[in-house]
């Protein structure tokens, strides 16, 4: 609060959503982490709080360091597990199983997708609405917070990010789908015909 730092979790997306600080933003460490603290965090003077796995700290400031990110106040001793047991505020993500989402989905169901367009247009969740997560600062302010939705990206590691962001901005009438469409495409759920990028 002092400093106005941006809280930036690198934890993996099962365990942020389990629980985290409230307002944080999570960028897996194990992923494509510069590229999308990069593209999220839209200043690199933003200063910094990391909240990562213990021992990991001085990669992800190296990591952030590569992508023009040096102002980084410092880190959580202990990780979140030392902000739990302080008996602190914590948050969580509402995530569920792809057999669960295959359970819930009707052709009525709000449902975000938020990979690349290119990836969208080769398969889908049918009726899902594309919102490339790059592109999420323009189009977030128009998402109906009384509406439930849905979201999903190709794994779980870009919808997480999604969700993380959501929270942040009051956006809590949402469910997160674990294993993205590489996991949906196992269920039954209603999906677009493949079509491969060669042939667009």
């Amino acid at each position: 609060e002092e400093t106005g730092a941006l809280i930036l979790d690198t934890r993996s997306a099962a365990d942020f959503h389990k629980g985290y600080i409230p307002n944080a933003i999570n960028i897996g460490l194990k992923g494509d982490f510069a590229p999308w603290a990069g593209s999220m965090i839209v200043d690199v003077k933003q200063p910094i709080l990391i909240v990562s796995d213990p021992g990991t700290e001085e990669e992800v400031i190296t990591r952030l360091s590569r992508v023009g990110f040096d102002h980084v106040v410092g880190y959580l001793e202990g990780g979140f597990e030392a902000w739990k047991k302080q008996n602190n505020e914590t948050d969580t993500v509402k995530r569920i199983s792809p057999e669960e989402f295959e359970e819930k989905y009707s052709e009525n169901a709000k449902v975000f997708d938020v990979r690349k367009p290119s990836e969208y247009d080769a398969e889908h969740v049918l009726n899902a609405e594309n919102k490339p997560l790059a592109d999420i600062s323009e189009w977030i302010g128009r998402v109906d917070k009384n509406e439930h939705f849905f979201v999903y990206c190709g794994g779980g590691y870009r919808s997480m990010i999604a969700a993380s962001i959501f929270n942040s901005r009051g956006i809590r009438n949402f469910t997160e789908v674990e294993g993205g469409y590489g996991k949906i495409k196992e269920t039954d759920v209603p999906k677009t015909a493949f079509v491969c990028h060669s042939k667009k």
